[in-house]
C-alpha cells in the first residue's frame, strides 16, 4: 500500500497544543496573549497551528447560536521577498480575511475615525468610500491597525496568525512588537511562528524577539523534534507495518524532524540519500525534465506563484506547462494554492533553488522582474519583489530604479521600518549606477537625512545616528544639507547618551547664517530651538526669542510652534513661572498645524495647566486634545502623553473612575520604560483611596519595568521619592523618619524634576514630620524652611508655601486660634481647585485639628462627619480614615469613651502588628519580642515604629495604654 503523503493526525505536541490553547481562553475571558511558536524547519509548526485552529473554530455541540459568537480568524503568511520586503505584506493579508469574515460596515465601525479609514483602504480596497468622505489627512498604517484590532476584539474574538516570521518585512516586525507590548483590546490572540534556525544574531527579528521575551503577556512555545516513541506513532499513520529496525533507522536519520521523516517514508524501498539536502530533493529528482525546469523558475519566485505570473516566466507552451505541473502536484512537490501554486514546504523551494545554473537564475529572476514591472506595478508585494528580481538578475541600474518605487509606496504607506531600510539599499547601490541622482531625484546626503529621519520615527536612536553620520561623510559643501545632518546628529546623540554635542549646533549655525534661503532660516530657527533646551539663563532666552522672531519671519508655523513650545519649557524651567509659561503655549496651539503638531503643542499646554495647578482647566483642554489625536488616528505617537495628564488632573479633581480609563490608555499606549510613570500615577491613587495592598501588588508586579524605568530617566526619581514618602504618611506625625530624609533629598538635587514636583516633594515632608504636637526633627525642619526661603513669589508657589508653614506651626504649637485661621484660609483657597483634591482633604483635617485644639469641637465633628462621607467617592479614602480616627480619638463620636478611642485605633492594625503591640503592652524590649515570635530584633524595631505611627503614640508607654484601653473595652462588650 503505497505511503499516506502526511499524517492524518497529529503526533505528540499535547504540551505546545495545551499552551496554545490556554492562551486562547485567557482571549476569551478578556485577557489578550500573544504566542511566540518557534522550531527548526519542518518541525512542525504549520501543524500545529492548524489543529490549534481547528479545535477552536469547531463547535460539534452546537454550543454556539449566533454566527458572531465563533472566532474571527485571520491568516498572514509572511513570504521572502528579500531582506527588506513589502510594508505591512502578512498585515494586508489579515485585514483582507477580516474584511471577509466580518463586512465593510464593521470594518468602518472597528476603524473609528476617518483618518483610519483612509489609512486602511490602501490595504484594504473598498473599505473607504470614493471620493473620499473627509478631507483629514490619513493617519499612521500602525496606529489604524492598532485600533481597528481593539475595536474588533471588543465585539468578536479575533485570533490573528502570523507565519514564518523570520521572513517577515520591517513594518511589520515594528507592528508585532507593539501589538505584543501593548496588546490593547479584549478578546484578542495573536499565534506567529519563526523557524529558529534561520535567526542568527545578526538577523532583524531578533531584537524584535528579544523586545517580546521581556513582554509578560507573550507565550512562548518550543517546538521540539519528535521522540523515537512519537517517530514510531508517525511511521505507523504513514505506512504501517515496517520493520521495527527500519522505524528505529527512519527516528534517527530524520532527527525527529516530521517533515522528514514524511520524506524518508516515501522513498519506499529506494536507497537512502546521502545527505539531508538530497532527500529533501528527492521527489524533484523523480520529476521530468519539463517539470523540474518549471518548479526551478518557481523556486526563484518564491514560495507561493500565481497561476499567470508562472505561465508568462516559463519558456513552455500552454499545454507542456500544464503537463509539469500537473506532474509536479502528483509527485507532491507542489499543491494547488489559490490562483496558484505552492511548495509544499518552503524546504523544498529552497533546496530547488539551490539547483538553478548561475545563467538560469539570472535569466528567470529578469523575467519576473519585466513581467511584474509591466503588469503588477501597483502592487506593494509586486514593487518590492521587482527590486529583488533585478538585484538577483544583477542589473543594478534596474534594481535601483525598483527601489526608487517601492520607496515611493513604502512613504505612500508612511512605513518607516520599511522606508529606512530601502534608503540604505539606495545609499550601498548608490555607487553603482550611473546618474544616480537623476534616476533618484535625491542627493546621497539627502538620501541619508530621510534614513535617520525614518530611524528617528521607529525610535532607533543609534541607527538614525549612524545614517546621520554617512550622510555628513558625504556632504562637504551643501551647507542646508550638512547643518540638517548636523542637527539630526545632535538630537540622536542626546537621545542616546541624555547630553548633546554643542559644536555640532553652533557648526549649524554658522553654516546658516546670513544664508538668504528661507529653509535656512526655518532650519536655523530649530536648531537654536535645539540650543535653548540644552541652556539655561541669558543664552536660552536669547536664542528662543531668536527662533520665535526667524519662525515668524519666514511664515512657518510648525516652526513657530516648536519655539513658542520651547520658550513655555524655558520659562517654567529656567524662571520657574509656570503660568507664564502658558502664554506661548496658548499662542502656538491656535496656529495652522497638522495633527501631530497640534499634539505636540497641546500635550505641552495639558502638562502645563497642571503643573500650574489649573486642574480643571487641564481636564478640558487636554481631553480636548486627546479626542483629537484619536480622530487624527494618531493616538500611540500623541495620545500617550496627553492621556497621562488628563488622567493625572482627574486624579487631583476628585473624578478616579474617568482617570483610570485614560490612566490605562496611558499605560498600553507607552513603550514599556515609559509606562512607569503611569505605574507611579496608579500607585500614588491606591495610595491615597487606602488600598495599600493593592498598591503593593502593583509595585511587586511591575518591579522590572519601573526598575529600567529609573535607570533611563533618573530625574524622574523625585516623583517616586514623593509617592512612597506619600505611602508613609499618618495622621500623627513622626519624628525624624528616612521617607522625610529621602524625599527631601530627591527636592534638593538640582539635576532632579521640575519645581512643581520638589515643591510638592516639600510638602509631603513637612506632612510625614510635623502634626499637633509634635515640632519633628530640627535638621529636617531647617531644611525645609531653606527650600521655602528659594522658592519664587508666584501663585502655585505661594499657595504650597502657605500650606508647608501651616503644617509647621501645627508642629510648633501654634495657638489654635491662629492655627484655625491658617487652616481655614487654606481650605477656603483650595476648595475651588489649584492644589490636589488630597492635598485639600489633609488640609480640612489639619483645620478639624485644629478646631478641637480650640474648643470648636461641634464644627470640628461636622468637618469630620463631611470628610468621611465626602473623601472616598473623591478617591482619598485615607483621609476619610483619618478623620474616623481624629473623631474617634476626640471623642466627638456620640457615645464614644476613651476606650473606644484605643479600640478604633488598635483595630487598624494588622494580626502581627497586634501580636507585637501585645508584647509593647508587656514591658518586653525589641530583642525580647524578636525571641518571642522568632524573629530578628531589626524586624521587631520596625513593626514597632509602624505601630507607634498608625496609632499616634508618641512612645511605647503611650502605646501600651491605648491597647490596654482597647482590650479592657473588649473586655467589657
Amino acid at each position: 500500500m503505497p505511503a499516506l503523503h502526511s499524517s492524518p493526525r497529529m503526533v505528540g505536541r499535547q504540551t505546545e497544543l495545551a499552551a496554545l490553547l490556554e492562551a486562547f481562553d485567557a482571549g476569551v475571558g478578556g485577557t489578550p496573549r500573544t504566542v511566540v511558536v518557534r522550531g527548526e524547519a519542518g518541525v512542525g509548526k504549520t501543524r500545529l497551528v492548524q489543529e490549534f485552529l481547528a479545535l477552536v473554530t469547531a463547535d460539534p455541540l452546537g454550543a454556539r447560536t449566533a454566527p458572531d459568537e465563533a472566532p474571527v480568524v485571520a491568516f498572514g503568511q509572511c513570504v521572502d521577498l528579500g531582506p527588506i520586503g513589502a510594508p505591512f505584506g502578512p498585515i494586508r493579508r489579515v485585514l483582507r480575511d477580516l474584511h471577509a469574515a466580518v463586512g465593510t460596515d464593521a470594518l468602518r465601525d472597528a476603524a473609528g475615525s476617518a483618518a483610519a479609514i483612509a489609512s486602511l483602504a490602501a490595504l484594504v480596497p473598498g473599505i473607504a468610500d470614493e471620493p473620499a468622505e473627509s478631507d483629514e489627512p490619513a493617519g499612521e498604517f500602525a496606529e489604524a491597525i492598532e485600533v481597528l484590532l481593539e475595536q474588533l476584539s471588543r465585539r468578536r474574538h479575533v485570533v490573528v496568525v502570523l507565519e514564518d516570521l523570520q521572513w517577515a518585512d520591517a513594518a511589520t516586525m515594528a507592528l508585532l512588537k507593539t501589538l505584543a507590548s501593548t496588546l490593547r483590546g479584549r478578546r484578542l490572540t495573536i499565534v506567529a511562528t519563526y523557524r529558529s534556525d534561520d535567526i542568527d544574531r545578526f538577523h532583524p527579528l531578533r531584537p524584535v524577539l528579544a523586545e517580546l521575551d521581556r513582554t509578560r503577556s507573550v507565550v512562548r512555545v518550543e517546538v521540539a523534534p519528535l521522540t523515537p516513541d512519537e517517530v514510531a506513532e508517525q511511521v505507523a499513520q504513514l505506512a504501517g507495518g515496517l520493520d521495527p529496525r527500519v522505524v528505529e533507522a527512519l527516528a534517527e536519520r530524520s532527527g525527529g524532524i516530521p517533515f522528514l521523516v514524511e520524506e524518508l517514508v516515501d522513498l519506499g524501498d529506494r536507497a537512502l540519500p546521502d545527505t539531508l539536502r538530497e532527500l529533501v530533493l528527492a521527489r524533484y529528482a523523480r520529476l521530468g525534465d519539463d517539470a523540474q525546469q518549471v518548479v526551478r523558475t518557481m523556486a526563484a519566485g518564491g514560495v507561493h506563484v500565481d497561476d499567470d505570473v508562472l505561465s508568462a516566466v516559463t519558456a513552455l507552451d500552454e499545454r507542456a506547462l500544464d503537463a509539469a505541473v500537473r506532474e509536479a502536484i502528483d509527485t507532491r512537490v507542489i499543491t494547488a494554492d489559490g490562483a496558484g501554486y505552492a511548495f509544499r514546504h518552503a524546504l523544498t523551494r529552497e533546496a530547488v533553488e539551490a539547483e538553478m545554473l548561475p545563467s538560469e537564475r539570472v535569466r528567470v529572476h529578469r523575467r519576473y522582474a519585466e513581467h511584474l514591472s509591466d503588469h503588477r506595478v501597483d502592487s506593494p508585494d509586486d514593487a518590492s519583489a521587482v527590486a529583488e528580481h533585478w538585484l538577483a538578475a544583477r542589473d543594478l541600474p534596474a534594481a535601483f530604479d525598483a527601489t526608487v518605487a517601492a520607496l515611493r509606496q513604502s512613504r505612500s504607506r508612511f512605513s518607516p521600518a520599511t522606508s529606512a531600510k530601502l534608503t540604505e539599499r539606495l545609499a550601498e547601490l548608490w555607487g553603482q549606477v550611473p546618474d544616480a541622482e537623476t534616476r533618484a531625484g535625491t542627493t546621497l546626503p539627502a538620501l541619508h537625512l530621510d534614513a535617520a529621519q525614518a530611524w528617528h520615527d521607529l525610535g532607533d536612536s543609534e541607527r538614525s545616528l549612524r545614517s546621520a553620520n554617512e550622510g555628513l561623510a558625504v556632504c562637504p559643501d551643501d551647507p542646508l544639507m550638512r547643518a540638517a545632518l548636523l542637527r539630526q546628529r545632535y538630537v540622536q546623540t542626546f537621545n542616546l547618551e541624555h547630553t548633546g554635542r554643542p559644536a555640532d549646533l553652533d557648526e549649524a549655525v554658522g553654516l546658516l547664517e546670513g544664508v538668504d534661503d528661507r529653509r535656512a532660516r526655518v532650519l536655523l530657527s530649530r536648531v537654536l530651538t535645539n540650543m535653548a533646551i540644552d541652556e539655561h539663563g541669558a543664552d536660552a532666552a536669547e536664542h528662543a526669542a531668536r527662533a520665535i522672531a526667524l519662525a515668524e519671519e519666514t511664515g512657518d508655523d510648525p516652526a513657530l510652534a516648536v519655539a513658542l513650545t520651547v520658550e513655555a519649557w524655558r520659562l517654567a524651567g529656567d524662571e520657574d513661572q509656570d503660568s507664564a509659561a502658558l502664554a506661548p503655549l496658548e499662542r502656538a496651539v491656535a496656529l495652522r498645524l497638522d495633527p501631530p503638531m497640534r499634539a505636540y503643542v497641546g500635550s505641552a499646554l495639558t502638562h502645563m495647566l497642571v503643573t500650574a495647578g489649573r486642574l480643571h482647566e487641564a481636564v478640558v483642554v487636554g481631553t480636548q486634545h486627546y479626542e483629537d489625536v484619536v480622530r487624527a488616528g494618531i493616538e500611540r505617537g500623541s495620545g500617550a502623553a496627553i492621556a497621562q495628564s488628563v488622567a493625572f488632573a482627574l486624579f487631583a479633581t476628585g473624578e478616579p473612575e474617568t482617570a483610570l480609563h485614560y490612566a490605562r490608555r496611558a499605560r498600553r499606549l507607552m513603550s514599556r520604560a515609559d509606562a512607569a510613570s503611569t505605574l507611579r500615577l496608579l500607585s500614588s491613587h491606591l495610595v491615597w483611596d487606602d488600598r495599600p495592598r493593592e498598591r503593593d501588588d502593583l509595585l511587586t508586579t511591575e518591579r522590572g519595568r519601573i526598575e529600567e524605568s529609573q535607570r533611563l530617566y533618573p530625574d524622574k526619581a523625585v516623583w517616586w521619592a514623593v509617592e512612597r514618602a506619600d505611602a508613609a504618611l499618618t495622621l500623627h506625625a513622626r519624628q525624624g523618619t528616612d521617607a522625610a530624609t529621602a524625599v527631601l533629598a530627591a527636592a534638593e538635587d538640582p539635576e532632579g524634576s521640575r519645581s512643581t514636583v520638589r515643591r510638592y516633594a516639600v510638602l509631603t515632608a513637612a506632612l510625614l514630620t510635623h502634626s499637633p504636637g509634635r515640632p519633628g526633627d530640627p535638621g529636617v525642619r531647617a531644611r525645609i524652611e531653606r527650600a521655602l526661603d528659594g522658592w519664587p513669589d508666584n501663585e502655585l508657589a505661594g499657595r504650597v508655601s502657605r500650606f508647608v508653614r501651616a503644617v509647621l506651626a501645627d508642629g510648633d504649637g501654634a495657638p489654635a486660634d491662629d492655627r484655625v485661621t491658617a487652616w481655614r484660609a487654606i481650605v477656603d483657597e483650595l476648595t475651588p481647585g489649584g492644589m490636589p483634591t488630597w492635598h485639600l482633604q489633609t488640609a480640612r483635617c489639619r483645620l478639624a485639628w485644629a478646631l478641637i485644639d480650640a474648643g470648636e469641637r461641634d464644627d470640628a465633628a461636622d468637618l469630620l462627619a463631611a470628610i468621611t462621607a465626602e473623601a472616598p467617592p473623591l478617591g482619598v479614602a485615607r483621609a476619610a480614615r483619618w478623620a474616623t480616627e481624629l473623631a474617634t480619638q476626640a471623642r466627638l463620636i456620640p457615645g464614644t469613651t476613651a476606650a473606644d478611642a484605643g479600640e478604633g485605633i488598635v483595630a487598624s492594625l494588622t494580626p502581627r502588628e497586634l501580636q507585637v503591640l501585645e508584647l509593647i503592652a508587656e514591658g518586653l524590649t525589641n530583642p525580647q519580642i524578636g525571641q518571642r515570635l522568632f524573629i530578628s530584633p531589626k524586624t521587631a524595631s520596625v513593626h514597632v515604629s509602624a505601630i507607634l505611627a498608625k496609632i499616634g503614640a508618641a512612645n511605647r508607654a503611650e502605646a501600651a495604654a491605648l491597647y490596654a484601653a482597647a482590650a479592657s473595652a473588649s473586655a467589657s462588650a
